[in-house]
């Protein structure tokens, strides 16, 4: 009887299966708040990188030391 029992806790412990289930589900819990994010705030995060990389481009460079 508990032969049986230690057979089946053992065969339990070793099924993995459920191991790819919590992978998709800790993605998913990252991934849909930033889809989220990008939904509601794409336009201004665009409108800002836009603008920094303009402020690089428009900068005036920096004079290597010695010139």
């Amino acid at each position: 009887m508990f032969g049986k029992l230690k057979t089946i806790a053992i065969a339990l412990h070793k099924d993995e299966r459920g191991d790819m289930a919590q992978i998709v589900l800790a993605v998913a819990l990252i991934v849909i708040p930033l889809m989220l994010l990008l939904l509601a705030f794409g336009k201004q995060i665009g409108e800002w990188f836009n603008e920094k990389n303009t402020a690089l481009s428009d900068a005036e460079r920096i004079p290597e030391p010695g010139q």
